[in-house]
């Protein structure tokens, strides 16, 4: 008998398990109800469909799973808000998207955008470092996260218009040691303008890599119907 499993079982009765995108009630097992799922296969996209009406990027290759719509977006804000169980479905979902752009074997390690002590601290956790984790587990590639931090600002970025945005990116700064000949793969919760990926992975090159890739659960296509504004990146 799988005592871990009978535990969930009954911890489910009065904590039940709830789907992070409608908060339908769902079994224990599960993360996400049925009829999200195919919603969200709706909502799917591809990386070339943000990166069609952008300029040249500094990182090599990106990879992303759902337009920040509908049911995508409900999953992002739940994540943001500390629950689980769109972080680890959406992990393990974009992991089949990254192996389309690079080995897994070839990275040396998996990053994510950093968020501020101050703000860690208050919630408790940081949304895209649990996504970049599941993401790296599921990829069997090692993690760091001792190169990125995040300058604390009473701003946030969905505030701010496009063009200030690649301004407030500067509030990231490089902590780490010399990266020479490293292939990292970062990760954010929402690709936006890009200005917060753009940032990280300019410093990431600064500090030596060979070469960057990105990753995001999410992507702003605004001519998507239904699209709506990150809340982040």
């Amino acid at each position: 008998m799988d005592w871990k499993l009978l535990k969930m079982h009954f911890l489910d009765l009065p904590y039940p398990n709830r789907c992070d995108c409608c908060y339908a009630r769902i079994p224990y097992d599960q993360q996400i109800c049925p009829a999200c799922l195919a919603a969200l296969e709706q909502e799917r996209i591809t990386y070339a469909d943000w990166a069609a009406n952008q300029s040249a990027q500094p990182w090599e290759a990106g990879a992303v799973l759902y337009s920040y719509t509908d049911t995508a977006r409900n999953g992002i804000i739940a994540m943001k808000e500390g629950d689980r169980g769109f972080a680890q479905f959406a992990g393990t979902q974009l992991a089949e998207a990254v192996r389309e752009i690079c080995a897994p074997e070839s990275l040396s390690f998996v990053t994510w955008v950093p968020v501020s002590r101050r703000r860690r601290l208050s919630q408790g956790y940081a949304h895209a470092e649990n996504l970049g984790k599941v993401l790296a587990k599921t990829l069997g590639v090692p993690t760091r996260h001792d190169l990125l931090t995040e300058r604390q600002s009473a701003l946030r970025q969905h505030e701010l218009p496009a063009e200030a945005r690649s301004v407030y990116a500067q509030r990231f700064q490089y902590i780490g040691g010399s990266l020479d000949g490293k292939r990292i793969l970062l990760v954010d919760d929402v690709l936006t303008t890009g200005s917060t990926l753009r940032r990280c992975t300019d410093l990431l090159l600064d500090a030596g890599a060979e070469s960057v890739c990105i990753a995001a659960a999410c992507a702003r296509v605004p001519e998507r119907k239904g699209a709506a504004d990150a809340d982040e990146r």
